[in-house]
């Protein structure tokens, strides 16, 4: 009974193993190309209007960290969101060519503990170097809590990528 035991858990331990390792080769950024934009990035923000192109206030800060496999996920220090809590974005990317990666992620907003809206926000990320990104246009949206598109804006960033401080 108990070499029984020891099979079927040895089997199931394979079967997990062979299943991580297929989905690993599965995933279209594990080529080594995606690691340029793996990592965690300092970010600066702009507000734009979307017809003019003019920033609409003053820049802010965010951290995107970008995850092998796809995942990603972001804070933010926008003061936009005031009285209101907008909680971390999760979302996902993926290389679309060259230096070229495409993200989009979700936050919730909620006042006093109640979901108000939900904030996507879908961007082309422009590796220029091991070091930095830009983001020319990215497109943010407001949704109510039904799905109703009730806002929607501009912004463009750059990214310079978080790293370890020599000495520490």
């Amino acid at each position: 009974m108990r070499m029984n035991v020891l099979k079927a858990s040895a089997l199931l331990v394979m079967m997990g193993v062979l299943g991580m390792s297929s989905g690993q080769a599965a995933r279209p950024d594990d080529n080594g190309e995606g690691q340029k934009l793996e990592g965690t990035w300092k970010v600066t923000v702009t507000l734009r209007d979307c017809s003019l192109g003019t920033p609409v206030a003053p820049p802010f800060m965010s951290l995107l960290t970008f995850a092998r496999g796809g995942t990603m996920t972001e804070s933010t220090s926008s003061p936009m969101f005031f009285p209101a809590f907008r909680g971390p974005g999760h979302g996902v990317w993926h290389k679309t060519g060259g230096s070229t990666y495409a993200a989009s992620s979700i936050a919730m907003i909620t006042v006093n503990g109640a979901l108000t809206r939900t904030q996507t926000i879908t961007q082309t990320i422009e590796v220029n170097n091991e070091d930095s990104f830009t983001t020319t246009a990215a497109t943010v949206k407001f949704f109510a809590p039904n799905g109703t598109q009730v806002g929607s804006g501009c912004a463009t960033a750059t990214g310079v990528r978080f790293e370890l401080e020599e000495g520490i």
